[in-house]
């Protein structure tokens, strides 16, 4: 796992340049609350295939098999 940058460092602006906005998407996903725990929802039942497809409907992703 890489090392978590202090954002409160110059260098923390640094991390962004080389995003796309692939990267800019997922980082807004991993932080909001309202997907996380969809996710956590979706992921849950027997059946997590179907869930995982709302889901990523709902949201407009694809998910790499």
């Amino acid at each position: 796992m890489p090392h978590a940058v202090d954002w409160r460092s110059p260098d923390f602006l640094k991390i962004f340049e080389l995003y796309d906005r692939a990267d800019f998407a997922q980082e807004f996903l991993r932080r909001n609350p309202r997907y996380r725990a969809a996710y956590q929802r979706a992921a849950a039942p027997r059946r997590p295939g179907a869930a995982l497809g709302r889901l990523a409907r709902h949201w407009g992703l694809v998910f790499r098999r």
